[in-house]
């Protein structure tokens, strides 16, 4: 008996990893930009936004590990048996999403440096571009096994972090409001504007989805280990839990230093950076300066190293699925990734660096872009994942309960159904 539970014990173990990567890449902006902002400019109210957007586009990030255990295949394999198109549409939500999303968040990224230690000789554009070009050459000598190792330690640091940081704030409570303060419009403007750029990325992108299926394949690869349906779902539901628990710890920060008070978190990367710290050291002593300053750097560089490894390994494969008929894995198709791979991580941070070095002056405003077209584009994606988890590839014993199926449609009735209503708002 003992002996049972160590091996299952060793082989959970085994298993973790994709779900804290997913988990990597969503806490980065989502949380820490959008989720702070939030809360800064709206109050608790965002405790149940954010809970309702959990709970609403959970099905269609589970479809990617319960996809990829059932299969041995990442969502895309799922993608091609709907035809072409399916690949070729979602590769164009990669397109679109790749270079703008890492050049958002390698803007926050080299302005949190900036401010974390005063560099004054070393603009900010360089200092993206040398994290960019770090982060390229990591991801190239260390693969999937190095990045996983590197999240994990990650992972720690931040949760140690940013748990001090909120008790922190909590113990000290929510700061006076303004005399005559009025609480922004949340359902029009630039309220609607935040909302649906946080929704559009909360807890990610829906192409996660996707991320995570391949990160399940490339673990199962790596370590030798298939894991039992139980243990992928564990994995991700363990990941998902701790981006829920970030995002509200985030809002709830913003919401306690700054809802009330008049102040707004504007501006570009540098000056957003530096009032972000400036609210946690104002608030809660300067003791707090290196606390904060590892949690969001440590947050942002996170979520930057990993879209820098889950957007190339995505654009590759739907590369190969378009490329060759038969998608089992031998010799030239593991060679053509490899190579593919490379080079598109190579141009995915000189894209990501481009477009910050010609909008670093406003980054917010670059990042609402990015999130927007995000949300909008976030139907196209569930709706081919539904379809993928019903194939007749992924046996009954894999699919999903009615409950949940029941919650997937409701979900994409939200999507859609918010997605309308931003676009007539428009007007």
């Amino acid at each position: 008996m003992e002996k049972q539970e160590t091996s299952g014990t060793k082989n959970l173990l085994q298993t973790i990893g994709p779900g804290l990567l997913f988990a990597s890449s969503a806490i980065g902006t989502s949380h820490l930009v959008l989720s702070t902002r939030a809360g800064a400019h709206h109050g608790m109210i965002y405790f149940w936004i954010i809970l309702g957007a959990l709970l609403l586009k959970y099905p269609f990030y589970e479809f990617g590990p319960r996809y990829a255990n059932a299969t041995g295949y990442s969502l895309l394999k799922g993608y091609k048996e709907q035809g072409s198109w399916a690949v070729i549409l979602f590769l164009l939500v990669v397109i679109i999403n790749m270079f703008a999303v890492t050049g958002a968040i390698g803007a926050v990224c080299a302005g949190l440096l900036a401010t974390m230690f005063g560099v004054s000789g070393i603009s900010v554009p360089l200092l993206a571009g040398l994290i960019l070009g770090i982060s390229v050459m990591l991801l190239l000598l260390g693969g999937y096994k190095g990045l996983d190792n590197l999240v994990k330690v990650i992972s720690v640091v931040l949760l140690i972090t940013v748990l001090i940081a909120f008790l922190a704030v909590l113990f000290k409570g929510h700061v006076p409001q303004a005399e005559n303060f009025k609480a922004p419009t949340l359902l029009e403007g630039t309220g609607l504007a935040l909302m649906i750029s946080l929704l559009g990325w909360m807890p990610a992108g829906m192409e996660a989805s996707t991320m995570n299926s391949i990160w399940s394949v490339e673990k199962a690869k790596a370590t030798g280990y298939q894991p039992r349906l139980k243990e992928s779902l564990f994995d991700f539901n363990l990941g998902y839990v701790f981006t829920l628990i970030l995002a509200l710890m985030f809002m709830t920060i913003g919401a306690f230093t700054l809802y009330g008070t008049g102040t707004a978190l504007e501006g570009n990367a540098t000056q957003f950076s530096n009032k972000l710290l400036n609210v946690f050291t104002q608030n809660l002593g300067s003791w707090s300066y290196y606390v904060i300053a590892i949690a969001a750097f440590g947050t942002i560089y996170g979520t930057l190293i990993t879209v820098l490894d889950a957007f190339p390994r995505c654009f590759v494969r739907g590369l190969r699925v378009l490329k060759y008929e038969n998608t089992e894995k031998n010799k030239e198709q593991e060679a053509f990734l490899e190579k593919a791979y490379k080079w598109t991580v190579l141009i995915v941070g000189l894209g990501g660096f481009s477009l910050f070095y010609f909008s670093a002056a406003s980054m917010l405003q670059l990042l609402q872009y990015v999130t927007i077209i995000s949300f909008l584009l976030s139907p196209i994606i569930a709706f081919l994942n539904l379809r993928a988890i019903q194939s007749p590839t992924v046996p009954i014993s894999h699919r999903p309960a009615r409950s949940m199926m029941g919650l997937a449609y409701l979900g994409m009735f939200a999507l859609v159904g918010f997605s309308i209503y931003y676009l007539m708002s428009l007007w």
